[in-house]
């Protein structure tokens, strides 16, 4: 994840934040992206999507880190599930480009633009969880930074006695939040930068395919 300071951790999530907020598309329309093909629509929709849903959470949690590191936690982890399930999105347009699995691409923009988990739609969602397992085969570090955000986001020890108690001893304990700026940036704020950038890769990633991909699209 590299090093530095808190504070130099703060500074960079706030740079790719304010690179990304630039990048919000306020509309998208079919008529500038395929002239046959629905699937490209779809692709830009969703990216657009996530870009807007990565500056919310990411401009929450660069906020909250200052304070309220333990709350940041939780957001940072809905963070890394987005870009996880970029990073699907980008292997399925790879993939689709180099001529194989068109249907397999398609069936995912549908599940992750209006899947539903309760049943309440007609579309299953994609599991988040299985996207940042896709992410673990290539980045092995990704997919454990995950797994420990979800200790603090689940009511555990780690979410409840480590983050909001000090036990003196065994008939005493002190009910505070835990201020550890070194932790906060080791468990949190680096896997967030961290995170913003390889948002940032498979962005652009899925920019450079745009073209053939349409292509592609187009002639089935």
């Amino acid at each position: 994840m590299g090093i530095g300071s808190p504070e130099e951790s703060i500074a960079r999530i706030k740079e790719l934040l304010s690179l990304f907020d630039r990048r919000i598309t306020p509309t998208v329309d079919k008529e500038n992206t395929s002239p046959v093909s629905k699937v490209p629509y779809k692709l830009f929709c969703l990216r657009a999507l996530y870009q807007i849903r990565i500056c919310d959470l990411g401009h929450a949690s660069h906020l909250l880190y200052v304070k309220k590191a333990y709350a940041a936690f939780v957001l940072t982890r809905a963070v890394m599930e987005t870009v996880a399930m970029l990073y699907v999105c980008f292997s399925k347009v790879s993939a689709s480009v180099k001529g194989s699995s068109f249907d397999d691409i398609d069936d995912f923009l549908m599940k992750a633009l209006l899947g539903t988990r309760d049943g309440t739609g007609s579309i299953k969602y994609y599991n988040a969880l299985t996207a940042v397992q896709h992410v673990g085969k290539k980045n092995k570090a990704f997919e454990e930074l995950y797994l420990g955000l979800c200790e603090f986001t689940h009511p555990n020890w780690a979410g409840v006695s480590l983050a909001y108690s000090e036990q003196i001893d065994e008939g005493h304990m002190v009910i505070e939040t835990i201020r550890d700026s070194s932790f906060a940036d080791t468990i949190g704020m680096k896997p967030l930068m961290a995170s913003l950038i390889l948002f940032d890769e498979i962005y652009h990633g899925i920019q450079e395919l745009i073209p053939k991909f349409t292509e592609v699209c187009d002639n089935c």
